[in-house]
């Protein structure tokens, strides 16, 4: 079908907005919030060859049964990868296997990975992970133990 030059360009300019609005999707299981809540418990720094590449931050909070959550800062300019995971050891096992919940976070960013976050987390253990990934292969990542448990 061939369209009037006027009508082309529209079509043309609503279908490149169409692509520049659509948001890139993370690579995220979970829920998601835009922020943590609570008190924080543990801060983790990450840095590569004494460049500090950020931070992660393990919060609780009391509210429904007990929130654990995590998010990940990046300090570098630019958007950077950057990633943050968080296990519940629902069976108790201090290991992780299929009885635990994950939720986790990672993409692009300017700033920061998650905020992830898992509710009922009163009486189990959690494990985090942090990853931060700068221009010219600076990188760190860390997998802390299970911690929090109560």
């Amino acid at each position: 079908m061939r369209f009037s030059r006027p009508v082309a360009v529209v079509i043309s300019t609503l279908a490149a907005i169409t692509l520049l609005a659509t948001p890139a999707s993370a690579e995220s299981f979970g829920p998601i919030k835009s922020s943590c809540s609570g008190t924080r418990v543990a801060t983790w720094q990450l840095s590569d060859g004494g460049t500090s590449l950020g931070r992660t931050e393990l919060w609780y909070s009391s509210v429904s049964g007990g929130q654990n959550c995590v998010v990940t800062y990046n300090y570098l300019a630019g958007s950077v990868p950057t990633g943050v995971s968080l296990w519940v050891d629902d069976n108790n096992s201090r290991t992780l296997d299929s009885g635990d919940r994950n939720s986790y976070d990672f993409d692009v960013y300017a700033s920061y990975a998650g905020a992830s976050y898992r509710n009922s987390t009163n009486g189990h253990c959690v494990k985090v992970k942090g990853e931060v990934s700068g221009p010219g292969g600076l990188y760190d990542s860390f997998v802390t133990g299970w911690r929090n448990c109560g």
